[in-house]
């Protein structure tokens, strides 16, 4: 592997609490991890739930200690499914209540941009922080793609992110790769074995070491050939992409599975 662009990614540290970077969480309306977000929420810069994610939200804090004192700096969307009593709840307690009526962006989008303006504002417009998407690839299909879409979206769009993005289910952690050279920093206390690499974006050739089956200048496409069903084999994973960004998939640890 030659490329001169170089990403590294460390799912790792957010999961430990270690981050060394500022992260936002963005809570999802749908069936949360709780284990892991016990574990991130409160070394989180932000906390964001979107719409109705502060009913998941408020249900998760009222039954774990951990998170009982963190509240959401912000419920943002346009506000059409969460319960009025869980705004009254947050409202009483000071939390920001944003009602963006606009149809042609996602609450997704609205919370990435709140987050964008927010750093911004803490940390300099040119700062990089990470987003991690809790109770994201869970439920509905087309809304488990449209988180997708908006990674992509996010991902050409400085008004919407600068730096990773993260999306969590109960079983994994996902990612846009980047163009060039991706090391992938893992391991066993968090993550099990199994990950994907997912050309949701078209054909793209890829490179690998680290894995069980590593490749090289391999092209996937859906309908051709893909990488699923893999297994990581070292603690430092490399995947070189010429192309389109895939999705990188990897299953978190038995542990931390919701």
């Amino acid at each position: 592997m030659t490329s001169n662009m170089k990403k590294e990614w460390w799912p790792t540290k957010i999961l430990q609490q270690e981050a060394s970077t500022p992260y936002a969480i963005v809570v999802l309306n749908v069936q949360l991890n709780e284990k892991v977000l016990s574990i991130v929420v409160n070394n989180a810069s932000l906390l964001v739930c979107a719409d109705a994610g502060a009913d998941r939200y408020r249900a998760f804090q009222s039954s774990n200690n951990a998170a009982s004192s963190r509240r959401p700096d912000v419920i943002i969307g346009d506000l059409d499914s969460v319960s009025e009593d869980t705004l009254n709840h947050y409202r009483s307690q000071g939390v920001v209540i944003t009602k963006d009526p606009d149809q042609y962006s996602s609450d997704l989008t609205k919370s990435l941009k709140w987050i964008r303006n927010r750093f911004s504002e803490l940390y300099g417009t040119e700062s990089e922080a990470d987003v991690l998407v809790v109770g994201s690839l869970s439920g509905r299909v087309d809304q488990a793609f449209s988180q997708v879409h908006h990674l992509y979206l996010a991902d050409h769009n400085t008004d919407l992110l600068r730096g990773n993005a993260y999306l969590l289910s109960d079983t994994n952690i996902s990612f846009l790769l980047s163009q060039g050279l991706n090391r992938i920093h893992v391991s066993r206390e968090l993550f099990d074995e199994a990950c994907g690499v997912l050309p949701i974006a078209g054909r793209t050739v890829i490179s690998m070491t680290g894995f069980e089956w590593d490749v090289v200048d391999w092209p996937t496409e859906f309908g051709g050939q893909i990488s699923t069903s893999q297994y990581w084999r070292s603690d430092l994973l490399q995947i070189e992409v010429k192309g389109p960004n895939p999705l990188f998939t990897l299953e978190l640890a038995k542990a931390i599975q919701g």
